[in-house]
């Protein structure tokens, strides 16, 4: 499938063109060696190089920006390793001066005066966390010594944090870690653990109730790495890993933020699904995209193209008769004699259609899982594997299908593009389709492991209904 044109990009343009502007800031940093530096920055799960800046002969960086979003930046070394961060805010012209200690001095700029402040008291907080877990995995006898020298540096942390939070309700550092915060109410919690018997209400609380201290209504935390990060956790860890329960999950996340003024991470929140599930040849994946597309459609018209609207569009049919509930249409290839092989020939509970290359490594990684699979327990699940081998050399196929390592299960060989025919997309392998013994689709898959799953929920499935 084609990339979207317009990437991410196109949003920054579209809902922050006002709060863009240009900058000039100075960098001096003490005994660099480094005459090209780099700046880069963050959009939701992007991370890019934006600029870079070469030494001025008064030793200092010199950085006149082009039109940026408000937002957290990276500075980076000439091989490209995070130095240090900084931020774009209301002030457009600035200096930083960064000392070997990590401290800085800031000319010009409120915002970043606090910003490295902070970081610099975090990272001493960090750098004693370290050598406390260092040093108790080396000596666990002396742990509760340890921990007791290392209080002092904890409540002087948490001392100076608080304090920073109420002088500086709106520096970044503070809206972002406010929006990370996660409280659950304590009737929920006994000796840090969730109180037996409320485990259902505490996860229905925990994730209806996962965005309430999220600053929607400022755009700068999706220009940092935490957005994305906190979106992650909610998706997987906070929603039922299928595809209803995730889609439901994108819909409340999309109407919570456009309720709260977050129009923004709605619509990046679709773009970045839009982007990346063509990526997963997962069924699980496949419907939740067709979810969005069906349910969003006159809403992407706010970000994208047409011609992007109308690629998503066309991939969405091509996908759709391959989704779960779907009949598998009747492949036909030859096997190594040259003799036709057809999928509906099998007459098992589960058939497991197979498309693979012989030489593709990412085939034989775990192959091991299904080989077991087959030779252990094909009986108890009543299942056979059709494998098309679509390697572009057929003679090397034939050879190791043929030899004392060809599978034991029926193998047949084929061009891809011949089997546009019946509208696969097989731009990658491996892949497998389950299919129950009617040849509907029940799953599609890129992992071995996830046939026996696949088969034993179909199992589960019809015993349930057979009591």
């Amino acid at each position: 499938m084609r990339k979207l044109s317009a990437l991410f990009l196109l949003l920054c343009i579209s809902f922050q063109i006002l709060g863009q502007k240009k900058y000039q800031v100075d960098f001096f940093i003490h005994n660099i060696e480094d005459t090209l530096l780099y700046v880069g920055n963050y959009i939701g799960s992007h991370q890019e190089i934006i600029d870079s800046i070469k030494i001025s002969k008064d030793g200092s960086f010199h950085w006149n920006s082009a039109p940026q979003p408000l937002g957290m930046y990276m500075m980076k070394n000439s091989q490209q390793r995070d130095m240090f961060s900084f931020v774009l805010g209301k002030s457009d012209k600035f200096s930083i001066e960064i000392y070997d200690s990590g401290e800085a001095f800031v000319k010009g700029c409120a915002e970043n005066d606090a910003y490295l402040l902070y970081q610099f008291e975090h990272s001493k907080y960090q750098k004693a966390m370290y050598y406390y877990r260092l040093e108790a995995q080396a000596h666990p006898e002396l742990q509760d010594s340890l921990y007791k020298a290392l209080e002092p540096v904890l409540d002087s942390f948490k001392s100076f944090q608080t304090s920073f939070f109420e002088l500086y309700p709106e520096n970044l550092i503070t809206v972002v870690s406010k929006s990370l915060i996660q409280n659950v109410p304590s009737y929920f919690i006994e000796n840090g653990q969730v109180k037996q018997g409320m485990e259902k209400d505490y996860a229905y609380y925990y994730r209806t109730h996962y965005w309430d201290s999220f600053r929607f209504d400022d755009s700068r935390i999706l220009y940092t790495p935490y957005f994305i990060k906190k979106f992650n956790s909610y998706i997987m860890d906070a929603t039922v890993q299928d595809a209803d329960s995730v889609s439901v999950a994108i819909d409340d996340f999309v109407r919570v933020a456009n309720a709260r003024n977050g129009r923004e991470y709605a619509d990046y929140v679709l773009y970045w699904y839009l982007e990346r599930l063509p990526d997963f040849p997962f069924s699980f994946n496949e419907l939740v995209y067709k979810h969005i597309m069906e349910t969003y459609g006159s809403y992407l018209e706010r970000f994208l193209t047409p011609g992007d609207i109308e690629l998503q569009r066309e991939y969405l049919s091509r996908i759709e008769k391959f989704l779960p509930g779907k009949i598998m249409p009747n492949i036909v290839a030859k096997d190594v004699d040259g003799k036709p092989q057809t999928l509906y020939a099998q007459k098992h509970r589960f058939t497991v259609l197979f498309f693979f290359a012989a030489t593709c490594e990412s085939c034989k990684k775990n192959l091991d899982v299904l080989l077991d699979l087959y030779k252990l327990n094909k009986d108890y699940y009543d299942f056979e594997i059709f494998a098309v081998d679509i390697d572009p050399d057929v003679e090397i196929s034939k050879a190791r299908q043929r030899s004392n390592i060809g599978f034991p299960w029926v193998v047949t060989f084929a061009d891809a593009s011949s089997l546009s025919e019946y509208g696969f997309i097989l731009d990658h392998t491996p892949e497998l389709y389950i299919l129950d013994k009617d040849k509907r689709i029940l799953n599609k898959t890129a992992i071995y492991n996830h046939v026996e799953q696949t088969m034993d929920a179909a199992m589960r499935k019809i015993q349930s209904s057979q009591q």
